[in-house]
């Protein structure tokens, strides 16, 4: 049974799509307090959390990201293992050297297929460079596959790289929409990228629950339906090396006339393969479909002089209406500018005025007090929700792209990218 290693924000182990489908480290005892298999991680009988040095929790995944794209994970493949794998904190930070720590990790401990849903644009190969090589050592010697998102910039990564997704080796994904046309997002490359797969409104876990769901779009979402897919194969040809995996998914691959010149293969991965996730989904008239973008802030450094993730910016809440008439919005501006965290309100024209985006100030952008705006905004009667802008930032603006395709069932807490030695964003 294949093992696949979702690298990345962590995974909440407590969830119903996948307690049954866990990895189980063979060689430690639960609960007894030790090393038993000596490999450094006592009681890590479900995976790693890189960034603590600690046993994968039973609700280790703060963020939710990584819970969402292992449910991807579990759904494509009916018999893969998921070993959980945490290089980012809670605020999106982290670094390429715990990458690699969470790749030996996963080759060390039978994972044949690593899932990679984060990436960085523009990063010179001399950074990576000790990435390449575990990459290399994973599919020689282990015979690993390795899977990334491509990016969700809309750029060609033939000309500007983005890093994990063109490193030799790695299986590139680009994502596309229920009839497999390239999603608007989606970052392409005739060179770089080697197939797309579904990746718009992606159903999967969430973190924050033990059975719930939620609908989030990006590559993040379409590289794990090709890390399933790669299991599948693994566990019908356990004798085959990583080229010959890759070879297979992308030989099988359906050419589209629009995914020409985008890809590698010029196609989809094979309908076999992806389930439900190609089913079209029910949208409402005025609705355009959910996707989300990251963002791309600057660089910084570490103490240990490694490049790293700098803080995620928590300066925008983003508030849900149910059809306000003129004068509710008078009403909720008014609201809101009375609040003392309040630095201005927004209202975007492409979400039809059922979102309102709040600006904090400065200094309410701590931890604690960032909490204690959205508890008081969730109290009001005015909204159907309150949460964490994480499509709209500081940096990049609001994307005219991003309409929910059914607004009362988007939640807008999690991103799709995840880590960069230029600044954290989301795939």
């Amino acid at each position: 049974m294949a093992v696949v290693a979702v690298v990345d924000t962590g995974i909440n182990t407590r969830h119903f799509d996948l307690r049954s489908k866990l990895w189980r480290n063979p060689g430690e005892i639960a609960g007894n307090n030790r090393d038993d298999d000596r490999n450094g991680v006592v009681d890590d009988i479900h995976g790693f959390d890189v960034i603590t040095g600690s046993p994968i929790k039973k609700i280790g995944d703060p963020e939710g990201h990584g819970t969402h794209v292992a449910g991807i994970v579990a759904t494509t493949s009916k018999n893969a293992e998921i070993m959980g794998i945490r290089i980012l904190d809670e605020n999106g930070g982290g670094s390429l050297s715990d990458a690699v720590d969470a790749f030996s990790y996963a080759l060390l401990n039978g994972a044949t297929v690593i899932n990679n849903s984060w990436g960085a644009l523009g990063v010179r190969p001399s950074q990576v460079a000790f990435l390449q090589e575990a990459i290399d050592i994973g599919e020689r010697r282990f015979k690993a596959v390795f899977v990334a998102a491509a990016g969700n910039e809309t750029v060609n990564t033939d000309q500007i790289p983005n890093t994990p997704s063109n490193a030799r080796g790695m299986l590139s994904v680009g994502a596309s929409d229920s009839l497999g046309n390239p999603a608007s997002f989606s970052n392409f490359g005739a060179r770089t990228v080697d197939l797309f797969a579904p990746g718009v409104d992606i159903l999967s876990a969430d973190t924050f629950s033990t059975n719930g769901r939620i609908r989030f779009s990006g590559t993040s979402m379409a590289s794990p339906v090709v890390a399933g897919a790669a299991s599948t194969l693994q566990d019908l040809n356990p004798n085959a090396n990583a080229a010959e995996i890759k070879a297979a998914l992308m030989n099988g691959s359906i050419p589209k006339q629009s995914l020409q010149g985008l890809a590698v293969t010029g196609g989809v991965l094979a309908n076999e393969f992806t389930g439900s996730f190609t089913q079209p989904l029910q949208r409402s008239d005025s609705s355009q479909g959910n996707q989300r973008r990251g963002k791309s802030p600057k660089k910084r450094r570490s103490s240990n002089g490694k490049a790293s993730l700098s803080k995620r910016s928590f300066d925008k809440i983003i508030c849900v209406l149910e059809k306000p008439t003129r004068t509710e919005k008078m009403d909720i501006w008014n609201d809101l500018m009375d609040q003392d965290f309040t630095k201005n309100v927004e209202w975007p024209k492409a979400f039809g005025n059922r979102i309102c985006i709040l600006n904090l100030k400065k200094s309410h952008q701590s931890r604690s007090e960032r909490r204690s705006a959205i508890k008081s905004m969730r109290q009001s009667d005015h909204f159907e929700s309150v949460e964490w802008d994480r499509v709209i930032s500081a940096n990049t603006g609001l994307n005219s792209a991003s309409t929910p395709s059914d607004i009362n069932d988007v939640s807008f807490s999690t991103l799709d990218l995840i880590m960069s030695p230029q600044g954290e964003g989301f795939f």
